[in-house]
């Protein structure tokens, strides 16, 4: 999220989709276009992973307390995994934050490795089904993942406020698909 801030920022791109703005530069407008939920990834064998029931049950925010932790943030910026942090210290749960990396495929594959757990958006949920289970948080402790779409306040360019309006419209019909019953 950071970097992608800076390069609006500094013009090397028009515009950019992160997950939790880390920072708000001036003369940049950040737009929560859709929210997902976060769901737990865990190693197959993991303890809260065992079993067909438990698989399907939410887990707890106090099921993380001593666990150890893969998080992806660049070191001091705030963010979606601050905010779990965050969540945590309120709640009196320690997790044991045992790795920062820079994406969320590295994550994944460290949990598949079985170096421990992490939280993902839920549309990652595909990635290594057969070495990593995915469970949701119980509805108190859920935390959703936004998907933001950064770009210049005023940009006269008109390929980028035709992206723009059609990144509004595409999250717009998505949200309506998500609101109706199946």
């Amino acid at each position: 999220a950071a970097e992608i801030t800076e390069a609006v920022a500094s013009r090397r791109l028009h515009c950019g989709f992160l997950r939790v703005p880390v920072g708000r530069p001036p003369g940049l407008l950040f737009e929560t276009l859709l929210t997902e939920p976060v769901v737990v990834a865990l190693p197959v064998g993991h303890r809260l992973a065992r079993g067909p029931a438990v698989r399907r049950a939410p887990v707890a925010l106090r099921d993380l307390d001593d666990e150890n932790l893969i998080l992806v943030r660049r070191p001091g910026a705030p963010g979606l995994y601050a905010n779990l942090l965050s969540m945590c210290e309120t709640a009196g749960v320690r997790p044991k934050v045992v790795a920062e990396v820079e994406r969320m495929m590295t994550s994944l594959n460290l949990v598949a490795a079985g170096a421990g757990i992490t939280v993902v958006p839920a549309s990652m949920q595909g990635a290594h089904p057969h070495a990593i289970v995915y469970r949701p948080f119980q509805r108190h402790a859920q935390i959703d993942a936004p998907i933001t779409l950064v770009f210049r306040d005023g940009e006269s360019n008109r390929a980028v406020e035709t992206f723009v309006n059609l990144a509004r419209s595409i999250a717009r019909r998505r949200a309506s698909r998500s609101a109706c019953p199946a």
